[in-house]
């Protein structure tokens, strides 16, 4: 199950009003699927430790109509040994 709304994602484009250091150098406008904030709160209570829920981001350049931007997903990284088990292989 891997499409947009399985994901939380962004739109990154230059901030073109940055006026010194401390303000980013990108902004942009994001959205999260109503399930996605549910998986993550499943995510946390199955996987979460000291507070934390490890996450894994990509990021990918592209060209839009306002210029360049980069395209981000985030979603739960989820540890390897629980990937690797498939319920549906007979014994």
């Amino acid at each position: 199950m891997d499409r947009k709304e399985d994901k939380t994602i962004l739109w990154m484009y230059k901030n073109e009003k940055k006026d010194n250091d401390k303000q980013p150098d990108f902004t942009g406008p994001g959205r999260m699927h109503h399930d996605v904030l549910k998986n993550l709160v499943a995510a946390y209570k199955k996987h979460g430790s000291d507070g934390n829920l490890k996450l894994r981001a990509a990021s990918w350049e592209k060209e839009g109509k306002n210029g360049p931007y980069q395209f981000i997903t985030i979603e739960v990284d989820i540890p390897k040994q629980e990937e690797e088990i498939d319920d549906d292989i007979p014994f």
